[in-house]
């Protein structure tokens, strides 16, 4: 099973400043499990709305595409270098 990405970290490098950051991506998690339950009845609905049309196993396994990606994305890192800064964000 996939797990989310715990951390993320920011690095920002240019002429005159070096700056670092981590975030506590895991904090998210509890903050979205809410906001979920919050919208399950709406989804449920879509469901209901879209099933007729052969969009409703779509709506319905929507919220599990979903935490797919954001499983994904653990390991991810991206680097943009411009001429004088460097920015570097990685997923943990």
């Amino acid at each position: 099973m996939n797990r989310p990405p715990l951390l993320m970290r920011l690095r920002i490098h240019n002429e005159g400043h070096n700056f670092g950051l981590w975030l506590p991506l895991f904090l998210l998690i509890p903050v979205a499990l809410v906001v979920f339950i919050i919208l399950s009845p709406l989804i449920l609905l879509a469901v209901i709305i879209l099933w007729p049309t052969g969009w409703g196993r779509v709506a319905l396994l929507a919220p599990w595409y979903a935490w797919n990606c954001i499983c994904a994305t653990r390991g991810l890192s991206v680097d943009v270098q411009g001429p004088r800064e460097y920015v570097k964000i990685a997923f943990i």
